[in-house]
């Protein structure tokens, strides 16, 4: 060997930071290279392709050459370099089969006659869910019911001592209820804030996002939404539901199933778990089962089948079934027992008859498109706000709490000066149905758009929808929980209105104001979001208006095919904006002239099939790569694939299972920790690398642990001149965390994680 080579197979003997390994392994190349050589870049930089050179150790896979495709680590002819960068914490999940012989032998051993006691669980666990849903928004909504009752008797009650103290006590009551939500987003739970859906949407793509899916999270969420919506804020309740029906789902994958033990944490059951929860929300806050489920499959999920569809199905169905139990008998007039249409977001059912000309079909598009250019201008707006408070407000703390205080402040106040400054009447009994719009808004306010047959102030009306228009901007990204569904539907509702009563002079037209406001909200709400199916179906479900079926569904795709043409919904620019790997539907056309050759990470941390306690510790030490190569040394050839939990596990658990053997000694197939061991302990969760290296003695470091029981040696592999796009594909279909490059003879070549997949947008790309 050459002197470099086994200075640093002795230097590698003891553990040490990932940073040393990078600057020795710099100093390696350096004195191995003649001095003719011409400076290559920096190993994170270099993209080529060369053969590796391997070390049992961990040591990166350092590339020889320098490609002449590449600079600065990005194809010279690709118009953008791939995202490098992700949100502290954020981790992908993988869905394929994990094809070790550990875990095979758990599948045909010990859970190969427990599929119906598990399947018997799951049932049980999805009505759980469903019905936990319900209850959880049966609660929000008499909070709510109350707190605003209150509200309005005590304005009623200081009719006689003037507006001076009405005013005080309305803007100081919201305040304080502002206040507490503030806390709770402030102070205790940051990802209790907005309406969580971006979040939800992630972690069904794959993501996991630290926090998301807790139950500390969920009491901040539920508790907060009282309190923000309380305030007066255009904040809806609909968007915090969805958050915490799929908290709610992702909290009973960590029961057992009888005797097997967690056998729902698994990414794929709770992923499945987690959707059904998120379906269980929309149908809960909506009355709607079959739009909570097309939502789950329209927003993020891209896994389902009939099978898990059914699943969720039934989940949001018992969440409808309850909400409508407790709230037709608590909130109407129906005796216990007979179920109703109340349910939290609800906004009448419109009577039969009701007809529409056929050439009312093109001023439904014309309203689509304006729609849409308003819920452009809406994102746009909005995602300049975002900015400037992420640079000068921060997530948490002071700064975020005092601007909800200041917010709330200024948005009680014009709602309480405005319908008295334009409507004229003083006293709240007496006010017109467009002055109500600025202190009711919300549910009642849509409902009264859909359903008045007198017509409303033609000029409050629209002074109304440009106020509200800017409040809801405003709103959405203060450190609050806060849905966006209510707060667009009346915007687009109101204007819809505006529209329709203008129309009614026309002898052509039939539809009635009422039916227009419907298609200014659908208009609205999917300019904003883009949301299509999934709408159009919520909507019909929560009028009981499927004959408008086809007015709706033009509105919703005009709307959406005209904001597209400007920006990107306004979830996806939250999600951009915090740099989060999304995989959209499809790859994007560049990924076609890109190779993975040009995406792939060349700086590998490998492992061989046997190694050393200390060795495969000072892997893990080293880095903080969840998915490791095991690569056969004396050729470089691809073996399988192990990750991070399994490894920590195998030592938290191998000396007890008899996995550590002796140097030299041959290790049998019992010699491993068997999966069942693994999954009462928590797996795929895992005790954290300083706790697995406290847990070993000293004897234990030399001895071998055999890792070829505990990986994944039928993985999916790409050949190094695969285009991205297949890459995207793979990931996208079959739900990959960690895709090995390999070349002749299945040399490994390099990794593709999913941030290698995400073209990194250019300047304004989010919102132009």
């Amino acid at each position: 060997l050459q002197q470099p080579v086994v200075d640093l197979l002795l230097w590698t003997r003891v553990p040490r930071p990932a940073h040393e390994f990078m600057a020795m392994s710099e100093h390696l190349s350096s004195v191995s290279a003649p001095t003719s050589m011409t400076s290559s870049p920096t190993l994170l930089d270099d993209r080529s392709r060369a053969s590796p050179a391997v070390k049992s150790t961990g040591v990166e896979i350092a590339s020889l050459e320098e490609d002449a495709d590449l600079v600065g680590g990005q194809r010279s002819g690709a118009k953008r370099a791939t995202l490098k960068q992700s949100p502290p914490g954020c981790e992908s999940m993988g869905y394929d089969l994990h094809e070790s012989s550990q875990f095979m032998a758990y599948v045909n051993g010990v859970a190969k006659n427990k599929g119906r006691v598990k399947g018997f669980w799951r049932w049980n666990y999805l009505c759980l869910t469903g019905v936990g849903t319900g209850i959880i928004a049966i609660a929000i909504q008499m909070a709510l019911v109350a707190a605003f009752d209150l509200q309005y008797e005590l304005q009623d009650a200081l009719t006689e001592y003037g507006l001076g103290l009405r005013y005080v006590a309305w803007a100081g009551i919201r305040t304080c209820l502002a206040a507490v939500a503030g806390v709770l987003v402030c102070y205790v739970q940051p990802l209790a804030g907005g309406s969580g859906i971006p979040e939800i949407k992630c972690h069904l793509n794959g993501v996991d996002l630290p926090g998301v899916l807790e139950l500390r999270t969920l009491a901040a969420k539920a508790v907060g939404i009282v309190f923000s919506v309380a305030s007066g804020l255009p904040c809806g309740k609909e968007g915090p539901m969805i958050h915490s029906g799929a908290i709610m789902g992702s909290l009973m994958t960590h029961l057992n199933a009888g005797s097997l033990k967690s056998p729902f944490r698994q990414h794929q059951e709770a992923r499945d778990m987690t959707a059904a929860g998120a379906a269980a929300g929309v149908a809960a806050a909506f009355g709607a089962p079959i739009g909570g489920v097309l939502f789950a499959v329209e927003e993020g999920a891209s896994h389902m089948n009939p099978r898990i569809l059914v699943r969720t199905f039934v989940c949001a169905s018992l969440a409808t079934l309850t909400v409508r139990f407790f709230l037709g008998p608590l909130e109407g007039d129906l005796g216990w027992g007979k179920l109703g249409t109340e349910v939290p977001v609800e906004f009448g059912r419109f009577p039969s008859g009701r007809v529409y000309m056929v050439w009312e079909l093109l001023i439904f598009a014309m309203i689509g498109v304006s729609g849409g250019l308003c819920g452009a201008a809406f994102n746009q707006l909005n995602y300049h706000l975002t900015m400037w408070r992420m640079a000068h407000i921060g997530p948490r703390g002071t700064r975020r709490f005092l601007e909800v205080l200041f917010v709330v402040l200024v948005i009680s106040s014009v709602n309480f000066w405005a319908p008295l400054i334009l409507g004229g009447e003083t006293e709240r009994a007496n006010f017109t149905s467009a002055q109500l719009l600025f202190q009711e808004g919300g549910n009642n306010g849509i409902k009264a758009l859909f359903h008045n047959d007198a017509d409303f102030d033609w000029r409050m009306l629209l002074i109304f929808s440009v106020i509200h228009f800017a409040e809801a901007c405003w709103t959405y990204g203060l450190g609050v929980p806060s849905g966006l569904f209510v707060p667009s539907l009346l915007a687009g509702a109101s204007l819809g209105r505006l529209v329709g009563q203008l129309m009614q002079a026309s002898a052509a037209i039939e539809a009635t104001p009422g039916v227009y406001a419907l298609i200014g909200a659908t208009a609205f709400l999917s300019g904003m979001a883009r949301i299509t199916i999934s709408l159009a179906v919520i909507l019909m479900e929560t009028t009981g208006d499927a004959e408008f079926g086809l007015p709706i569904f033009i509105t919703v795709m005009a709307a959406k095919w005209t904001g597209d043409k400007f920006n990107k919904g306004l979830y996806d620019i939250h999600i951009g904006l915090k740099k989060v790997p999304l995989l959209e539907h499809f790859p994007e056309k560049d990924t076609l002239t890109i190779q993975a050759r040009h995406v792939m990470e060349t700086c590998v941390k490998v492992v061989s099939p046997q190694m050393t306690v200390r060795e495969l510790l000072q892997v893990l030490g080293g880095c903080h790569h969840h998915g490791f190569p095991v690569v056969e040394m004396s050729s470089s050839r691809f073996l399988g694939l192990v990750q991070r939990n399994s490894l920590h596990h195998l030592l938290q658990l191998g000396k007890a299972h008899g996995a550590f053997v002796e140097p030299g000694e041959e290790s049998s197939d019992r010699c491993h920790v068997p999966f069942e061991a693994m999954a009462s302990t928590g797996y795929p969760d895992c005790q954290s690398f300083e706790t697995v290296r406290e847990s070993l003695e000293p004897e234990d470091l030399d001895k071998v642990v055999d890792l070829t029981h505990y990986m994944n040696s039928g993985c999916y592999t790409v050949p190094a001149n695969a285009v991205m796009a297949r890459c995207f594909m793979l990931f996208r279909t079959m739900g990959l965390r960690h895709l090995p490059v390999v070349g002749e003879d299945r040399k490994l070549q390099g990794m593709i994680t999913r941030k290698d997949l995400i073209l990194e947008e250019e300047e304004d790309a989010l919102i132009a």
